[in-house]
């Protein structure tokens, strides 16, 4: 692999980038008045006379017809350039107060994705074996680039094989590993996963993954605040859950209605956050693997690291709800990967270690997976539970002892 045509090849692609997030918005802002627009002066459209109940619904039906039918007349009337102004105005305030919020709240640099990814800071002096392995390494790897420690977390709730690197700049630089990481992979593999987070630390990637972030929630957090008003979390929706499952079916909230309004929004750019995320990140990750290489002199551990998370039936999926927020900073891909892997932020992992290993097979054996990591509970709520029942087996002792319970 060519080290310095990779580099060359993602840092022009990093300016053309620049150029789609513009267009992105630009898209975002034309759908949403095409989507409003609609809505809003289908109020003012006279309706039938025959359909007086329900005006506005029988106009967004006739609308739809012309919009199929005949798409100029549609359009023409659609131009109203004071609604354009209002609802364009309306749509770059939002997203400018997202990047907004989103860059004041990432302002601590990486500690402050790893808290938001629930990351557990590793101490100097920690007696953890595992941990202790995961310092000497990112030491290792500091010294060989010339920089200082960054700051260290494990991701303790994650059973996948991931790991990102998030900072502004090398003085606010934090690196994050999952658990499963640390448990399931050999010393010369998790040598090839830091090495591949140091090469995106040193070519200014986590300054540019930091700055899309932020861009990017300015277009996400209508789908996020949709989230949190129908289900009260900003999680998405896991593979089979249904509302059609027995058992546990999902829970809407009162503010279900108001967040459907907020996910049809955010359904208009979601895409578009997709898209410019996966480019972004798919050009970088070819340039970190082939620096990991020649940091490590040692194409067996990041080749390794990936085969077992192919392996893995979790692979590098995490559980936290920030997941999609942060997908573009991991190591391989932190979600399920609809649409043929379109959107998908990772190159496949097969791609990714025939590049490295040409005598690669394609096929990768099962790694079995961690336990279920239980919740973490309070000492004296638990007593108190313990307590508790054993109140209740005594009492039924006694009942049954008086020949009230058989």
């Amino acid at each position: 692999m060519d080290f310095f045509d990779r580099e060359a090849c993602a840092q022009k692609q990093t300016r053309l980038l620049v150029c789609l997030f513009g267009l992105a918005v630009l898209a975002v802002v034309v759908l949403t008045y095409l989507i409003w627009g609609t809505i809003i002066l289908a109020f003012y459209k006279p309706a039938p006379d025959a359909h007086r109940l329900f005006p506005v619904f029988i106009n967004l039906l006739m609308i739809m017809g012309d919009m199929v039918i005949d798409p100029r007349e549609y359009l023409h009337w659609l131009w109203n350039p004071k609604l354009i102004c209002w609802t364009s105005l309306g749509t770059l305030v939002s997203i400018a107060l997202g990047c907004l919020y989103k860059i004041r709240l990432l302002s601590a640099g990486g500690p402050a994705v790893a808290e938001l990814l629930d990351g557990r800071r590793v101490e100097n002096n920690s007696t953890d074996t595992d941990e202790r392995k995961l310092r000497d390494i990112v030491q290792e790897m500091a010294v060989a680039s010339g920089m200082s420690v960054p700051e260290i977390y494990i991701l303790d709730r994650e059973r996948g094989i991931n790991s990102f690197a998030a900072g502004h700049t090398h003085d606010d630089v934090a690196i994050g590993v999952t658990l499963g990481a640390t448990k399931l992979l050999t010393r010369e593999e998790l040598q090839g996963v830091i090495a591949h987070e140091f090469s995106h630390i040193l070519n200014g990637d986590t300054r540019i993954n930091m700055r899309l972030m932020a861009l990017a929630h300015g277009l996400f957090w209508p789908t996020i605040a949709g989230r949190v008003l129908m289900h009260g979390t900003t999680r998405a929706p896991e593979i089979g859950e249904s509302i059609f499952d027995e058992g546990d079916s999902p829970v809407f909230l009162p503010t279900a209605p108001l967040g459907i309004l907020f996910l049809i929004i955010g359904a208009v750019s979601l895409p578009f956050v997709r898209i410019l995320k996966s480019a972004i990140c798919r050009e970088r990750e070819w340039l970190a693997d082939s620096a990991a290489v020649q940091f490590t002199r040692n194409p067996a551990g990041i080749t390794g690291a990936l085969k077992k998370i192919g392996g893995l039936y979790k692979q590098g999926r995490l559980d936290t709800p920030y997941a999609e927020t942060a997908s573009h900073l991991y190591f391989a891909n932190s979600d399920y990967n609809p649409w043929f892997n379109f959107f998908s932020t990772h190159p496949p992992l097969a791609k990714r270690i025939l590049a490295i290993d040409p005598a690669f097979d394609g096929q990768f054996t099962h790694i079995k997976s961690l336990p279920s990591q239980p919740e973490t509970e309070d000492p004296r709520e638990a007593q108190l539970e313990r307590q508790y029942e054993e109140s209740v087996q005594h009492a039924r002792a006694e009942a049954k002892a008086r020949g009230e319970l058989e």
